[in-house]
């Protein structure tokens, strides 16, 4: 048996001059029975209204005075919790005690009476915690649209009022059209541990109306804006021919291609004879120099020649030197004296002399050779200078005809070529409009067939297996052997009225007594087969007056008496 779930141990009602009220509770079956009006359905009611119901309990005689309801509850793990409600406030107070061990400075949590999946601090939360429930989803509706589990959907399950109870109602609805689908979607959640977190979706029926127009908007304004940009651009080629462009593109390609290789190969001839040119170029500048240092050796030689020549003439102007000094040996001339023999120099001057003009001859011949390698270096660099300056030409001729012929032709072959890609452009732009208008028009369609549909429902699937539905019905058949219902045959379950078929019998084709009993195990089957399982459920049925009109075939017995049914698993 599972240890989830809870049972109430107290209920206590206080009011001011007013004695304690209190029904004590224990772990198993508790039954209050009494004649009418002694307050049993009461009870029900303060029990409902402190699980978070709207429904302050009806008031009765013997409630007047009384304002304030305590419920002691303890969960099938030991914890005990006392929960506090004053009639007519939304909150409840939440004590970690027993009733009897509450003082004025005990410290207690403050819960809202209603649920609210956005803040724990509700009393459904808190007690959902008791079966380790966070967060189930149940359907609200046809779309799909998606509610919060709440411990009202488990009260709907365990607690069965006087008028519920005969009702031929299934015992899972509240016979409100409008929340039949949560309750269905709720009794599969417990029946078979799996809620509709993750089911289908559909918008509200407004909202996607809404927002269906606004597309059909977009998409009408998208269409009639690619038109206007197709007229635009078929102005631009209303006299072209889309057929032959891939063609006419080819041959302008081709054509640039070929003056691109006109022009790349004259561009490596002109490297070329730029390269030779540079050659050549470099050869004039080391002539220049050569013959620029020849020109200063034949200016060497040359004064070399003039110094010689002036030694060798020397000797005639010296002898009409009477007062000068001697040249070899710087003593005074004069004519008395140059007789002497120590200013006789005739042998050196003639020695000299002779000297002076071999050296002349010597250099007379070096300028000779000179001459013919100055004239032979002029020679070679004019003849560069004429290749340089017909190389130059050379460049300069194929600078023009680059220039002024190749270039002029890729210019305006390129420009035909961009004026055709520009021309293909438009009408391919031209093709992917009038596709995307289809594209569109298809959108357009089914958008409008969309609006005109009706709400959009989303078609319900019962997930509850025939094998889930036959051990829950078997459940309940054991019950009945054990309450030796009269006549059984067998139990089964209705899918179009989701209620009991008992021997062959609809649940709400049987008698008020009858109808009664078989709520009853439905209820406590519910019990029984979800905590078998280990399934959610808190563990407790309430029942109000199960047997009032049930009376026996074959005995005649009538069970006048009223009572109210606990049952704490």
């Amino acid at each position: 048996m599972a240890a989830e779930g809870f049972y109430i141990t107290e209920l206590r009602l206080t009011g001011r001059n007013k004695i304690n009220a209190s029904v004590i509770f224990r772990k198993g079956l508790n039954v209050i029975s009494g004649a009418s009006d002694t307050g049993k359905s009461y009870i029900f009611q303060c029990i409902n209204y402190v699980f978070g119901s709207s429904d302050e309990p009806k008031e009765i005689d013997e409630s007047m005075g009384y304002s304030t309801i305590y419920l002691e509850i303890e969960s099938y793990l030991g914890e005990t919790k006392t929960l506090k409600r004053d009639i007519g406030e939304p909150k409840i107070q939440v004590y970690d005690c027993k009733i009897d061990e509450i003082t004025p400075l005990q410290d207690f949590i403050d819960l809202k009476g209603s649920h609210d999946p956005k803040d724990d601090n509700n009393i459904s939360t808190f007690l959902l915690s008791f079966n380790n429930i966070e967060s189930m989803k149940l359907r609200k509706n046809q779309r799909g649209e998606k509610v919060a589990f709440s411990f009202r959907n488990f009260v709907r399950m365990i607690m069965i009022n006087e008028e519920k109870i005969i009702s031929e109602i299934s015992p899972i609805l509240s016979g409100i059209p409008t929340n039949k689908t949560a309750e269905l979607s709720a009794f599969k959640a417990v029946l078979t541990g799996v809620d509709d977190s993750g089911g289908p979706e559909l918008e509200d029926p407004k909202i996607y109306k809404t927002r269906l127009e606004a597309k059909l908007e977009i998409i009408n304004n998208l269409i009639q804006k690619l038109r206007k940009e197709i007229e635009e651009k078929k102005e631009l080629v209303i006299d072209l021919d889309s057929n032959n462009l891939d063609l006419q593109i080819e041959q302008v390609s081709e054509r640039i291609a070929d003056n691109s290789k006109i022009i790349n190969e004259n561009m490596e001839e002109r490297k070329r004879i730029w390269e030779e040119e540079q050659e050549i170029k470099s050869r004039i500048l080391m002539l220049e120099e050569l013959v620029g240092r020849f020109d200063l050796l034949k200016k060497s030689y040359l004064s070399d020649l003039d110094r010689l020549q002036f030694i060798i003439e020397g000797d005639h102007f010296i002898s009409q030197l009477y007062d000068s000094n001697c040249p070899i040996c710087n003593n005074t001339i004069n004519q008395e004296a140059f007789n002497f023999l120590e200013h006789n120099h005739a042998i050196q001057v003639e020695n000299l002399q002779i000297a002076c003009e071999e050296e002349s001859d010597k250099l007379r011949s070096q300028l000779l050779d000179l001459n013919d390698t100055v004239s032979t270096l002029k020679s070679e660099l004019e003849e560069k200078r004429a290749s340089a300056r017909e190389l130059n030409q050379k460049i300069a001729q194929i600078d023009q005809f680059i220039q002024k012929e190749l270039k002029p032709i890729s210019v305006i072959a390129m420009e035909h070529l961009k004026f055709l890609l520009n021309t293909k452009k438009l009408f391919h732009e031209i093709e992917i409009n009038e596709k995307r208008i289809l594209e569109y028009q298809i959108t357009q369609r089914d958008i409008m067939h969309e609006l005109s549909k009706k709400n959009v429902k989303i078609q319900y699937v019962n997930e509850i297996s025939e094998e889930i539905y036959k051990d829950f019905s078997n459940e309940i058949k054991t019950l009945l052997e054990n309450w030796n219902y009269p006549d059984l045959t067998s139990v089964s379950f209705d899918h179009e009225t989701h209620d009991l078929v008992v021997s062959g019998k609809k649940r709400k084709n049987h008698g008020k007594g009858y109808r009664a009993i078989l709520n009853a195990a439905f209820t406590i089957g519910l019990m029984k087969y979800t905590r078998k399982l280990g399934l959610k459920h808190p563990g407790m049925v309430i029942l109000d007056s199960p047997l009032t009109t049930y009376k026996e075939k074959a005995e005649k017995t009538f069970f006048w008496k009223k009572a109210m049914t606990f049952l704490w698993t």
